[in-house]
């Protein structure tokens, strides 16, 4: 696993989740610009997955593989998670999921760090 990759996926979930939480708790509702936040930290969560699979057929492997594993299939899984959890619940605690979501992703992320040993 790359650590710059896994920096840049910890910094734009982290962004993302505290600036959704921001218009959650000012009772803002931008589905645009929520799902705009959304895509970009699925982007970053896949592109890591995609790195850490080419890392592995290249021969590294972390110490416990499928704890690793689970916590990459759970970073793929959250933020569409919290997608539908937002376009479900049209008040502020949807959109505060989502934000959430996306703080659940920088922590599965730090997981992985460490698990990659």
């Amino acid at each position: 696993m790359r650590h710059g990759v896994a920096d840049a996926v910890i910094a734009v979930s982290l962004v993302v989740g505290l600036g959704i939480i921001v218009l959650a708790l000012l009772g803002r509702r931008p589905i645009l610009v929520l799902l705009g936040g959304l895509a970009a930290v699925e982007l970053a969560a896949l592109a890591q997955v995609v790195v850490a699979v080419v890392v592995v057929l290249r021969g590294e492997r972390p110490d416990s593989a499928p704890t690793f594993t689970g916590y990459a299939l759970a970073s793929l899984l959250v933020p569409p998670a919290g997608a539908v959890w937002a376009l479900a619940e049209r008040s502020r605690w949807g959109t505060a999921a989502a934000g959430i979501s996306c703080l659940v992703l920088a922590v599965l992320t730090v997981r992985m760090r460490q698990v990659w040993g």
